[in-house]
């Protein structure tokens, strides 16, 4: 795990690496059996939480947004989700790869198209918009 991708602090750190090629980003995390959240859900039947997957998307944006407009500066936020779809269930040791694109960028706002797969599958897409604040704002 590279603990430099995000500031989260290791137990809510979704990210392994990420990659950026000919401007879109690809984030990858395999969540271990030892998550937090897999002993509750669901005892027995393991599964990613979709709040996890999508902060595994959102986590792949900010680093894809920081990797190619760092001149802004500050905190990268999740200022709303649209359209988020989860089409597959996710159990421990499945290998991810959240795909993230820009595709609107404006001042301390950008929107980023988002899908998760594995191994070629779609599990999640949808939209995400983050939010820069700026150094000096409370």
């Amino acid at each position: 795990m590279n603990a430099a991708l995000t500031p989260h602090g290791p137990g809510f750190r979704f990210l392994d690496s990420f990659e950026l090629v000919e401007g879109k980003g690809v984030g990858r995390w395999t969540p271990s059996e030892d998550c937090w959240f897999f002993k509750d859900h669901f005892p027995g039947k393991p599964l990613v939480p979709a709040v996890i997957l999508l902060e595994f998307a959102a986590q792949a944006a900010g680093v894809h947004w920081m990797s190619t407009e760092p001149q802004g500066g500050g905190e990268v936020f999740v200022a709303s989700v649209d359209a988020f779809r989860v089409m597959a269930s996710v159990p421990p040791r499945t290998p991810l790869a959240a795909g993230v694109e820009c595709v609107k960028s404006l001042g301390p706002l950008a929107q980023f198209e988002v899908g998760i797969s594995t191994e070629g599958r779609p599990v999640a897409r949808g939209r995400i918009m983050l939010s820069r604040r700026l150094a000096g704002e409370a």
